[in-house]
């Protein structure tokens, strides 16, 4: 990623570590509310109801904040995302989400599996969709983005992965998956952590978080179950 102008390193990491806390901590309050809605709205238990109150809650919480901390750090949204750069969209972003994708088909049929996700529906919008743009804004965009200004890109994408695999907790958490996840080390947490990995490396030397964008997106259709 080409580094955006920003502010004052010291007050950009400052700025970024108190949006990964804030995130943390409404990711928590954005579950436990969505426990309790569950049990009181039947809206809730359908696919579109959670799809609505999920996209609602990543909009607020994760991109407005997100947005927010890179304009006050310097760089807009659309020069973050770097969409001009189409050539390393393609190249980056779409060259290693085909290898992410391959890998996935072979899998799946090795494992004489459906290749393709069997059924179209709100949650694979928002796994496909949504979650892709949304993770990406707020991680490979305003969290990668802000700790660059203070560290090398290794240290900082290594954190930002962590980080990204850490926000999955609460999740698995409430889904009552938490030491599955954990402990699983195809699709579990040390997946994620690797694969967030990549999506930094993809933002960072295609100089676009678009081109993670893709790669996040590609990953996600052709791991669809």
């Amino acid at each position: 990623m080409e580094l955006v102008h920003a502010s004052e390193p010291r007050h950009a990491l400052r700025g970024t570590l108190c949006f990964a806390l804030l995130l943390y901590v409404s990711w928590v309050g954005a579950w436990v509310l969505e426990q309790e809605l569950e049990h009181r709205s039947v809206w809730m238990t359908t696919s579109g109801g959670r799809f609505a109150y999920w996209t609602a809650m990543k909009l607020l919480l994760w991109v407005l904040p997100a947005v927010i901390l890179l304009r006050r750090a310097g760089p807009r949204l659309c020069e973050v995302m770097g969409l001009r750069r189409v050539r390393s969209i393609v190249l980056w972003g779409g060259g290693i989400g085909l290898v992410f994708a391959a890998s996935a088909l072979i899998t799946r049929a090795i494992g004489h599996r459906p290749l393709f996700a069997s059924r179209v529906g709100w949650p694979f919008v928002g796994g496909v969709i949504v979650a892709p743009i949304v993770e990406e804004i707020a991680f490979r965009g305003a969290i990668l983005q802000g700790l660059l200004t203070r560290y090398r890109f290794m240290a900082a994408n290594t954190l930002t992965a962590i980080l990204f695999m850490g926000i999955h907790l609460p999740g698995w958490h409430f889904q009552g998956r938490l030491w599955d996840m954990l402990a699983d080390p195809v699709g579990g947490a040390l997946s994620i952590l690797i694969i967030g990995w990549i999506f930094g490396l993809v933002a960072y030397r295609g100089r676009s978080v678009a081109a993670s964008t893709l790669t996040h997106v590609l990953n996600n259709l052709f791991s669809a179950s």
